[in-house]
């Protein structure tokens, strides 16, 4: 059987580098080995390797298109850029190029990070030009940020502007990131100019992404200071100003450096899902590790939502689900109630319609569970904290002492997205759950999402629980493959 949420047999996934052309979406993506020296060394000499895909989940894997350089080039890791077609009717890719290894390029004991380019006819072959390769201009920016760039072209000058993820000279490291700029008029010579977006907000601002849609001009982010998480920021014109909306992400912890591409009318965010360490609930994130992709929606007040690309739900075909408990009901003024269902499939997409009464305190599904849907993982509706969290029992490893349970963490890290319950009607509900291996995604009436690592598959219970109040749930199905 496939995987759902890709992962090539001899590696893993890192940042992703889309790009569209000719109806298809040519997925570049950091290719992570996990060779390095130590457990906690990821990103250790990654390639560039390239997916191509029409809908983000049937795909092709091309392997390495771009091989890391030698022990004497800048180049012994290739790290994030993108792709751009120029005017000479060539494609041209920028990169990071990074050698962590090679004193020579250090400086105060710290690798330096350098703009390289390639250059290709057919997207898949690439001819590195390493005469083209410069750093940071100093008289802006410090030469150890100096990374991830993303090419466009500017309609408005009538140029090519290079953002990055740079900081600037003498800027704190708490809130000294920001989003660089470059301008070039043949995309051979740049010019460093004042930083295109500076928040004083972030350590850094990773995987730069810019798109319009509609009217409005949206810049996609990353960060890991405040919380690994993708960010968006609007406006109504590339000079701004940005404004950022109340929720402005895609998806929580386990949907990392999203970059977005458009084929048609469809635009998708495209991420990796991070492991964790000794594949356990237990252990913490890991660089790099499954492919995943969002769709791109826009709300009629111009916000970005997220739902599951069609092929998605169209892959699982298969129903599997007893018709008898198509309806369930639980009423439960006082504690907490649950109904067991078994037979959870490993790879498998679950659908329902919750409807939840007023002053429920929270409710929900269980998945992978014990028969009590005492042990297991949950994803769970909080209506009076006015959002989505995923959480698992136990949360931690037990300890000797019976309050060793870190009742302290009431859900697990960074696992929770806002959702606005006052919005819906008639207090309903609408979820889809694709269960894949360890990876866990939830969507939410096709405009929140929850993405989450789940490692004990052997379970099979699964069902659905309230606490304080009452739930109805209808229209209730599994699919697999």
């Amino acid at each position: 059987m496939k995987n759902i949420f890709y992962k090539p047999k001899d590696g893993w996934v890192g940042d992703t580098i889309p790009f569209a052309h000719d109806g298809k979406f040519y997925i570049y993506y950091l290719h992570d080995e996990r060779k390095g020296n130590t457990p906690d060394e990821y990103g250790y000499r990654t390639s560039w390797n390239l997916l191509i895909t029409e809908d983000g989940v049937n795909i092709k894997d091309y392997k390495v298109v771009l091989p890391v350089g030698e022990y004497d080039d800048t180049d012994y890791a290739c790290y994030t850029g993108s792709v751009i077609e120029g005017n000479d009717g060539k494609f041209h890719m920028f990169y990071t190029a990074q050698n962590n290894y090679n004193p020579k390029y250090h400086r105060n004991g710290k690798p330096l990070q350098y703009i390289a380019h390639a250059i290709s006819t057919d997207l898949i072959n690439w001819k590195k030009l390493p005469e083209l390769t410069f750093g940071a201009d100093e008289r802006i920016y410090e030469p150890f940020d100096w990374r991830d760039p993303f090419v466009f072209y500017n309609e408005e000058d009538k140029c090519f502007d290079m953002l990055l993820a740079a900081r600037l000279q003498g800027a704190s490291e708490k809130n000294g990131g920001c989003v660089g700029l470059c301008r070039s008029y043949d995309l051979l010579h740049w010019e460093a100019k004042e930083p295109f977006y500076n928040p004083e907000s972030y350590m850094t601002h990773e995987c730069p992404d810019l798109f319009k849609l509609g009217n409005k001009w949206y810049l996609v982010y990353s960060t890991f200071s405040e919380k690994f998480v993708t960010h968006y920021r609007m406006s109504d014109k590339l000079s701004g100003p940005w404004t950022s909306p109340i929720e402005d992400t895609f998806d929580g912890r386990a949907f990392y450096a999203a970059k977005t591409a458009q084929v048609g009318d469809k635009r998708m965010a495209f991420a990796w899902v991070p492991t964790k360490r000794g594949e356990s609930d237990f252990g913490q994130y890991e660089w790099g590790g499954n492919f995943i992709a969002h769709e791109i929606d826009q709300t009629t007040d111009n916000k970005l939502i997220v739902k599951p690309v069609d092929e998605l739900i169209n892959i699982f075909n298969k129903e599997v689900i007893n018709e008898k408990i198509n309806k369930i009901e639980i009423e439960n003024y006082e504690g907490e109630k649950s109904y067991v269902i078994d037979g959870m499939k490993d790879t498998c997409m679950i659908e329902a319609v919750i409807e939840f009464s007023e002053g429920v305190r929270s409710f929900g599904i269980g998945l992978r569970q014990d028969s009590a849907l005492a042990n297991g993982y949950y994803l769970r509706f909080e209506p009076f904290y006015n959002r989505i969290v995923a959480d698992m029992w136990p949360r931690r490893i037990s300890g000797v002492n019976q309050w060793y349970v870190d009742g302290d963490k009431p859900f697990m890290v960074e696992l929770e997205r806002p959702f606005d319950y006052k919005s819906l009607k008639d207090n309903k509900v609408h979820i889809r759950v694709v269960a894949d291996g360890s990876i866990i995604c939830l969507y939410a009436n096709d405009i929140t999402a929850l993405t989450m690592r789940a490692y004990n598959v052997n379970r099979t219970n699964w069902g659905f629980f309230v606490k304080d109040g009452s739930i109805r749930v209808s229209d209730i199905h599994m699919y697999e493959v």
